[in-house]
């Protein structure tokens, strides 16, 4: 009953993320304003925006115009929802839980619009970062992790974005990045921010790579870092230390 309770409240939490990922670029308030068919501008009723029943129930259409709806509405309605599950299940019944579920859920915005615009909103990095210092206080040692995470993962990118600046004259990594490790840093601290920046790294890189072997990009072409780093987080978090702790249990064995 619990798990279904929290799965129930965690694809509400992903239609928020829905909405306040397509609003908040477009200087749109997601607190005034009714959710709207971006096809026909109908404003949607009570029974269009149940999570994922709503998307079933119309065979994923408006029920108004038969415009399609697309995939990442109940994409990330389930997300949200398999996050806060498994996040209770790590964590169990702590303080910390929902300010923890709630740092996922921005992140899930900020994936979503850096991958739309290439831009990381201060109001969600900024007041994520908030909240994963205020998690991080409600756990053992939190506070010096948050703090060697902070530095650890806005620092390097800082240092990455000005060498690459001074050998190319040209902006490598944007301020909204430095934000986002911020907001991630101050919750994992400083072991699983790093693996953090490995994996978005080791992503991008793959990313990369596939576009120079499509012939749709080289090896100037920008990537949305921040749709790599922040999901990068959420992995971590659920399950970076044991990796870590497998990772350099390899050289202990003889």
């Amino acid at each position: 009953m619990i798990v279904a309770a929290l799965a129930a409240i965690g694809s509400i939490a992903g239609s928020t993320v829905s909405a306040l990922a397509f609003r908040l670029p477009r200087g749109l308030s997601w607190v005034r304003d009714r959710s709207l068919c971006p096809s026909c501008g109908t404003r949607l009723g009570p029974l269009d925006l149940v999570p994922l029943l709503s998307f079933v129930a119309s065979r994923g259409r408006c029920r108004h115009c038969g415009a399609p709806i697309g995939w990442r509405y109940p994409i990330t309605e389930l997300l949200c929802a398999a996050w806060t599950v498994l996040v209770y299940l790590k964590t169990g019944p702590v303080w910390a839980f929902p300010l923890i579920a709630l740092w996922g859920y921005l992140l899930v915005t900020l994936t979503w619009i850096d991958l739309d615009y290439q831009l990381l909103p201060d109001e969600l990095t900024l007041s994520g970062t908030l909240v994963a210092i205020a998690a991080a206080l409600l756990l053992p040692g939190g506070a010096r992790a948050a703090l060697y995470g902070v530095l650890l993962g806005s620092g390097s990118l800082w240092l990455l974005g000005w060498a690459y600046y001074k050998l190319r004259r040209v902006e490598g990594m944007g301020g909204g990045d430095v934000k986002l490790a911020a907001m991630f840093g101050a919750l994992l601290g400083w072991k699983l921010t790093l693996l953090v920046l490995l994996l978005g790294s080791l992503a991008g890189s793959v990313w990369g790579g596939i576009l120079i072997a499509r012939r749709r990009g080289s090896g100037q072409t920008a990537l949305p870092f921040g749709t790599l780093l922040a999901p990068a987080a959420m992995v971590a978090f659920l399950w970076g230390a044991r990796w870590i702790e497998a990772y350099t249990g390899l050289f202990g064995r003889r």
